[in-house]
């Protein structure tokens, strides 16, 4: 089963792999003498070996495949569904990343029993630990197990179910499920060895190849292809004209037929990405395994500057070689439908495109380049799930004394049952995108909470609960309502006749809502719905607030009670002062990404002046941080 590799192909990537778990093995030992080393790697990391692991991981086999996926089906304003995060991501930046790092925990989660206070911060913990390590992280690793088994099937030319002999047997073997057992146990056994500090170093290498991989791969495409010009026409000639301009543009062209209609397309879905998604969905306040990064930082301002590094290669190196690929798979394997009638997994242009330009040798270096982001990954997925099944659930509620060894090993038994359960969100899932929307919409309303938990003293573990469940249990009703089950067997058209029309409407058009039209809805009523359950429930005992406030010195007048009976602690830095920080920082990150769109676009003036703009913000920012006083 070799495909489109040679000899030379397999050698560089058996190469790669025979490196990773070296380091592995090397890191063993330290990483396995504690859970401090295995889960925060001896809280001695310095910026940029933090900021290029966040990044790397963020950068999984998944994300070529799914954002050149969504400038063919989209266009390239679609991937404002992730630049919309530089908003949350600067001010994770600029208010809390120093926070974590003073907060002296082992995960992000133990967080919570410092915050908040009695049974309710206990309940949250659990909760927490359960929660994401379980159903919310095995969705992610189902995605890019699944970007991994679409790149081996497509570069290895296997069909869906493949005839392999074993002795006098045949045996039929599912691709898909075999690429990701392969991938799997590979990433897994060096995991396991490795602990975070081994997981950090082998993601810095892989973050270079990826990238190194990645850049290629656009550069031999659009040259061969017969440049940026040729790809643009071709465009024009083979959509219709406004699929054309949505596809090439980086903001959504307004089609103006009257208010509803320009804001329900793409110019309404822009709308939401830059208005409300950014501040309402996800860790807004940097928490997740970017969390698990600055706590192991060795000091506040490493943590700063690898959050730092972390954005600037997220939002401004990373977007434009997959999004050129994107482009030119657009032109070579067009989405439109084929003589059945279906259209094309616009999802594996971007492999396609590999295998069609690049020579034996780099068509090896690109898989193991691949093979690299799906690791790096995974890998960082593992070891903070594990850490939260170890360090807030094992530990806290049923093995509160033990010693160091014995919790390590506890740490890889529940990295092997992350595994497990991830291969099975694998065999569920077709579409990264969807997944991508699928996670947003269950995380809609959560984002708020967990920046108020850091600026309001008010906020209490029950305000993170009830967001958490409801946004859940909204965007799983959602899910449900859309199934042919829900259709066949509850809402029937019995059902229908007995319900007022009201009813039927509302319901029908609450299961007609796509992404991300759906979070109007979702993102209301959880607020709603929290603030409420804060409002009725008691605060967080005094005592608890002002040990918090003392560890953690969080900014902003929510605290002003709380600082006022602490007058012996240093005094956080003014939020005027904060937020200017932040204007330029978002400022320089946007003029960046854009600026280099424009510049491949061959609009060299108008990319020079954003350039030009990103590194007068970025001087003034520089000037500012430097009388910076840190920890």
């Amino acid at each position: 089963m070799t495909g489109h590799l040679v000899w030379y192909d397999w050698a560089i990537i058996w190469g790669y792999i025979i490196f990773a778990f070296g380091l592995g093995i090397w890191h063993s030992k330290k990483s396995l003498s504690s859970m401090n080393e295995y889960f925060a790697s001896g809280k001695d990391t310095p910026w940029w070996i933090l900021g290029t692991s966040i990044v790397a991981t963020t950068f999984a086999a998944d994300t070529p495949l799914a954002i050149s996926g969504l400038v063919v089906k989209q266009g390239i304003w679609g991937n404002w569904y992730w630049w919309n995060g530089a908003l949350a991501g600067m001010i994770a930046l600029f208010f809390m990343s120093r926070l974590w790092h003073r907060a002296n925990i082992l995960t992000d989660t133990e967080l919570v029993e410092i915050r908040y206070s009695g049974k309710p911060a206990a309940i949250l913990r659990g909760f927490r630990a359960l929660y994401f390590a379980i159903p919310y992280n095995c969705l992610v690793m189902g995605w890019v197990n699944l970007a991994m088994a679409k790149i081996i099937v497509v570069v290895l030319n296997l069909q869906p179910y493949h005839p392999v002999m074993i002795g006098d047997t045949t045996w039929i073997i599912n691709t898909k499920m075999a690429s990701i057992f392969f991938c799997f146990v590979l990433t897994l056994t060096y995991t396991s060895l490795a602990g975070l500090t081994g997981v950090m170093l082998t993601d810095f290498v892989q973050f270079i190849l990826a990238m190194a991989g990645a850049i290629y791969l656009a550069v031999v495409a659009i040259y061969d292809i017969g440049g940026i010009h040729f790809v643009m026409d071709h465009i024009k000639t083979i959509y219709p004209a406004q699929k054309a301009a949505e596809i090439t543009s980086i903001f959504p062209p307004l089609s103006w037929n009257g208010i509803s209609s320009a804001f329900s397309g793409a110019f309404g879905a822009f709308m939401i990405y830059i208005g409300l998604q950014w501040w309402t969905c996800g860790n807004t306040d940097g928490g997740g395994y970017a969390a698990q990064r600055l706590i192991s930082a060795k000091n506040e301002k490493h943590a700063f500057l690898g959050y730092l590094w972390y954005n600037i290669a997220h939002f401004c190196l990373r977007p434009w070689p997959w999004i050129i690929v994107g482009l030119c798979a657009a032109v070579l394997f067009p989405y439109i439908p084929g003589a059945d009638g279906t259209l094309p997994d616009p999802e594996k242009g971007y492999i396609k495109v590999m295998v069609k330009y690049l020579p034996n040798g780099m068509l090896g270096f690109m898989l193991a380049s691949f093979l690299a982001a799906y690791m790096s990954t995974i890998d960082t997925q593992m070891n903070w799930g594990a850490s939260y099944l170890t360090n807030d659930f094992y530990k806290r509620f049923f093995k509160k004394q033990a010693s160091e060894k014995h919790y390590v090993k506890a740490s890889v038994v529940a990295t092997i049952i992350i595994a497990i359960c991830a291969a099975i969100f694998t065999y569920m899932l077709e579409s990264i995108v969807g997944a991508w929307q699928l996670l947003t919409a269950i995380f809609s309303g959560i984002g708020l909470v967990y920046l108020l938990r850091w600026l309001w003293w008010r906020v209490n573990a029950w305000s993170e609960l009830a967001a958490i469940s409801t946004s859940f249990i909204l965007a799983g009703i959602q899910k449900l309502m859309t199934s042919q089950l829900f259709q066949q067997h509850i809402f029937t058209p019995s059902v229908q006749e007995n319900l007022p029309d009201w009813v039927n409407k509302s319901v029908m058009g609450y299961a007609n809502l796509t992404f991300p039209f759906n979070l109007l809805v979702l993102v209301p009523i959880c607020t709603i719905v929290w603030v409420t359950i804060t409002l009725l429930t008691k605060p967080v005992e005094e005592k608890q607030l002002i040990e918090f406030y003392k560890r953690v010195r969080p900014p902003g007048p929510g605290w002003h009670h709380i600082a006022i009976q602490c007058p012996d602690v240093p005094k956080p830095d003014p939020m005027g002062h904060t937020w200017v920080n932040y204007l330029l920082g978002i400022t320089s990150i946007y003029s960046a990404l854009i600026g280099m769109g424009y510049l491949v676009f061959t609009r060299y003036l108008t990319g020079s002046i954003l350039l030009a703009i990103t590194m007068g913000c970025g001087v003034l920012l520089w000037k500012r941080l430097s009388s910076q006083k840190w920890d």
